[in-house]
């Protein structure tokens, strides 16, 4: 992955300018002051930094930033743009950035507007800037965890990412369970009321349809008397009151021998009696069971009493739980379902201390391994970087790094970790937050960079953009620096803003930003303009004589290194 071009436009002191960068090592120089830092604001709009309308060049309606960034299709940046709509064509990925004097900025990605936070993301996996900010982080302990697990290969990245989902999910049970615990009164209330549901049910053992049944009971048993005239008309008319008047049976019966006179001589008339003997036969048998109704119809106050009073008993009952008898029949299977998952031997809260305690014993088994695996891993950097410090003009200086078990684990695991710094032989050694001055800081930083350089390259190594890397150095540790920095961009591209000769000589390109009249311009120098360049950076004049032989001298000794 690499920046391969860089175009800004209105950016503070910077009207126009287009930048390409060597897929090495680029040095950007030019006096204090000229807009060394507008270059690297602009490829901060790119990576998603908040926008500042203050940026745009006095007198003009915006400022835009474009950049072209080499990389693999496959690459996490071009999964991230894809997603988001952008288009990655010929292995390149196109951002673009605009700030208005007023009004919000708009971010561009592979020719589709996006969002600041998806920039963001983009940027993390193309770029690495380390700065001043970068150096105040590496004092932070989550910093330095960090640090020391990107130098450990896949399976250790696999080993912490199953820790962190082991521990946020440990954590989801803790939760749990104290949501569980801090609600056992509420639990108590319901259970009580589900218990009182159901034990009355129990009591009263009502029957599915009971209530229509006995609806109908009520219904009968009110209204004997209407019963009993209705049914009684009805016998009469069927079988005759005993009065003069004959009832249905008996005129159907004279109607069956008026016909059958004369149905023997005729088909249709025998039909007719055969019809009428059924009907005949019906009448006789209503007329029957309207007799017997009769003999059993008996007014029973006490009966109807009775189930006046089962039918107002479930009523009162069931209306706190259901709107009807048969629906509270169900309730009370889904109310004793609820009693055990609340206070049954199997209820949640116990459940849930079953799964804490697993998921706890997988943390510590899980942490155990991870520090184990950091131990191993501390081991082996703190002698590499100790290395790069010795080359770094810092051979009597001690690099520890200390890791210590913490009582209660965190996402990261059950380890404290603390890098260390001893600035002579004899001295203690302290952590970095408390001793380390900034170009300790610088040089430290570089160290870990070029150590974790193989480590970053097998992960598709961003672009590393350094500003102030040889902040408190000079002399030989000024080359030393620049000859760390040409090894670290053999594996990666550099891009490092620069006061320093010794640290510029070493690049495979070099930039200079100049400004006349509030107006800056960046320019590529190489060869005779280089030279004069390097002169100007080591005398503070481009034409001495000693300063460019100086500078020629500087330039072909780095060449040569």
């Amino acid at each position: 992955m690499m920046i391969d071009q860089l175009t800004i436009k209105n950016l503070g002191v910077i009207p126009q300018a287009e930048l390409s960068f060597s897929p090495g090592f680029t040095a950007l120089t030019g006096e204090t002051g000229a807009g060394k830092t507008m270059v690297l604001s602009s490829i901060g709009l790119l990576l998603g930094k908040k926008a500042d309308s203050t940026l745009v060049r006095y007198g003009e309606k915006e400022l835009a930033v474009e950049g072209i960034f080499v990389t693999d299709s496959s690459s996490q940046a071009a999964a991230l743009l894809t997603e988001a709509g952008g288009l990655v064509e010929d292995g390149e990925i196109i951002l673009a950035r605009t700030v208005p004097a007023r009004g919000r900025s708009r971010c561009h990605g592979g020719g589709r507007t996006i969002p600041s936070g998806v920039l963001s993301q983009i940027g993390r996996e193309l770029v690495t800037i380390h700065g001043q900010a970068e150096q105040l982080r590496l004092r932070s302990g989550a910093r330095q965890l960090a640090l020391l697990d990107s130098f450990g290969g896949p399976a250790h990245q696999e080993l912490v990412t199953e820790f962190r989902a082991t521990y946020t999910s440990w954590r989801d049970l803790q939760t749990q369970l104290e949501d569980w615990e801090n609600q056992r009164q509420a639990r108590e209330i319901e259970v009580s009321r589900l218990k009182e549901g159901v034990e009355l049910q129990e009591k009263l053992q009502p029957e599915p349809g009971e209530e229509e049944q006995l609806l109908h009971k009520i219904e009968r048993l009110g209204n004997v008397e209407d019963l009993r005239e209705a049914a009684q008309a009805a016998y009469n008319y069927l079988g005759g009151d005993g009065s003069d008047s004959a009832g249905a049976a008996s005129l159907v019966s004279a109607a069956i021998q008026a016909l059958e006179k004369g149905a023997q001589s005729d088909e249709e008339l025998f039909e007719l009696v055969r019809g009428l003997r059924d009907a005949s036969s019906i009448i006789l048998d209503i007329s029957a069971e309207a007799g017997a109704y009769l003999s059993n119809l008996e007014a029973d106050p006490a009966l109807l009493d009775q189930a006046q009073s089962r039918l107002s008993q479930l009523r009162h009952a069931y209306r706190t739980w259901a709107k009807d008898l048969d629906s509270w029949l169900t309730w009370a299977d889904t109310a004793r379902d609820r009693i055990i998952q609340l206070s049954g031997p199997q209820n949640q809260g116990r459940v849930l201390e079953e799964q804490l305690e697993k998921a706890a014993s997988q943390l510590q088994t899980l942490g155990k391994k991870v520090s184990r695996a950091r131990l191993a891993l501390a081991k082996t950097l703190k002698k590499e970087v100790a290395g790069e410090l010795a080359a770094l003009q810092m051979p009597d200086a001690g690099f520890d790094i200390e890791l210590k078990s913490l009582a209660e684990p965190n996402s990261h695991g059950f380890d404290q970790v603390t890098f260390g710094l001893r600035a002579a032989v004899n001295a203690e050694i302290r952590p970095l937050g408390q001793g380390a001055s900034g170009g300790e800081l610088s040089r430290i930083m570089l160290a870990l960079e070029v150590t974790l350089a193989a480590k970053s390259l097998a992960k598709g190594t961003p672009t590393f953009i350094f500003d102030e890397v040889d902040a408190g150095i000079g002399g030989a540790t000024a080359l030393a620096v620049g000859e760390r920095l040409a090894r670290l961009a053999k594996h990666a591209q550099v891009i490092v803003v620069t006061h320093l000769p010794q640290v510029a000589a070493w690049a495979d390109k070099q930039l200079v930003v100049s400004k006349n009249n509030d107006i800056a311009q960046v320019r590529e120098v190489a060869g005779s303009k280089r030279e004069r360049e390097i002169a100007r950076m080591l005398a503070g004049k481009a034409d001495s004589k000693s300063a460019l032989d100086h500078a020629r001298e500087l330039i072909n000794a780095c060449s040569v290194g």
